[in-house]
């Protein structure tokens, strides 16, 4: 795949994953929609839509053929649970911190113990991006403005999507995995939802953003980081969603009325140069010297 095809598709791919935040955020926090019920109809639109696609494109009998993917399944309903849960607690910015600083750990973690050698300049990378989503997002007070219920829940949802992201590596085939795994993660949040059912009452702008956040940016979403995994290593792949917490910002400004202050403005440069340093600089130094 060409270079700039990929960072093309690298970006729309960040992009959806912002929205979701958005979408969440909008929903859960306003009290549209409660957090079982937004993962539920997400997974279900998203399911709808997958399976007409691959019906589209494979025919109907390729749904028989889907075997489920455990690590996927595990990964995907850990995320969903303690992401949505955790909007009930978390502001937007701390639960960007818990998630995307704990995804760039796990997915470290598991490069180095399948031998891919982080290099020099992927820690340097890392280390520059994570400077700048904690600068982005420090609360004045972290221990007494935030619940340790909120921080845990969102810790969970960043094991769920590295577990997710690592396991999408080794899909052959992106869109039919990602059918699958929606698919089967459904039971689990539907078992959920009866075990410990939601106290806000459905309206319908909650129940729009949740189809938007299922159909659109987490169907599609989801088959293109998929598609895209395998030419990524785990480090790069893990360096690139730090890009997530600098689009939520910037469509919190467009969308939400929100103001760009200097630190957000200083913060997300570091985090663009940490993802750039990580991504390009052994290429562009070897190609110098």
């Amino acid at each position: 795949m060409k270079y700039t095809r990929l960072f093309f598709l690298v970006l729309l791919t960040m992009t959806a994953f912002a929205f979701n935040s958005i979408l969440a955020r909008l929903a859960i926090s306003n009290q549209e929609i409660g957090p079982v019920s937004f993962a539920l109809l997400r997974l279900l639109s998203g399911s709808i839509i997958l399976i007409t696609i691959v019906v589209y494109r494979l025919g109907l009998n390729s749904l028989f053929r889907i075997k489920p993917n455990f690590k996927g399944i595990i990964g995907l309903s850990l995320y969903m649970v303690g992401f949505h849960y955790a909007y009930y607690f978390l502001d937007a910015g701390i639960g960007a911190i818990i998630l995307f600083g704990g995804v760039q750990i796990i997915m470290f973690s598991s490069a180095i113990i399948s031998k891919e050698n982080p290099s020099i300049y992927n820690w340097l990378g890392m280390t520059t991006a994570m400077i700048g989503i904690f600068i982005l997002f420090l609360p004045e007070d972290l221990v007494s403005s935030q619940p340790k219920m909120g921080l845990m829940l969102m810790l969970l949802a960043a094991i769920g999507w590295g577990i997710y992201t690592i396991s999408g590596k080794s899909s052959k085939n992106p869109l039919i995995t990602t059918m699958s795994n929606f698919i089967f993660t459904l039971p689990i949040i539907f078992f959920n939802l009866v075990i410990y059912p939601d106290v806000i009452k459905l309206s319908f702008i909650g129940f729009f953003l949740a189809i938007c956040s299922g159909a659109i940016m987490s169907a599609l979403g989801y088959s293109l980081w998929y598609s895209i995994l395998p030419f990524l290593e785990k480090t790069i792949a893990a360096l690139v969603q730090l890009l997530v917490p600098v689009i939520a910002l910037t469509l919190s400004i467009l969308f939400l009325n929100e103001k760009l202050s200097y630190v957000s403005f200083l913060s997300s440069l570091l985090i663009i140069c940490g993802v750039t340093i990580g991504i390009c600089a052994e290429k562009l130094i070897k190609k110098w010297l």
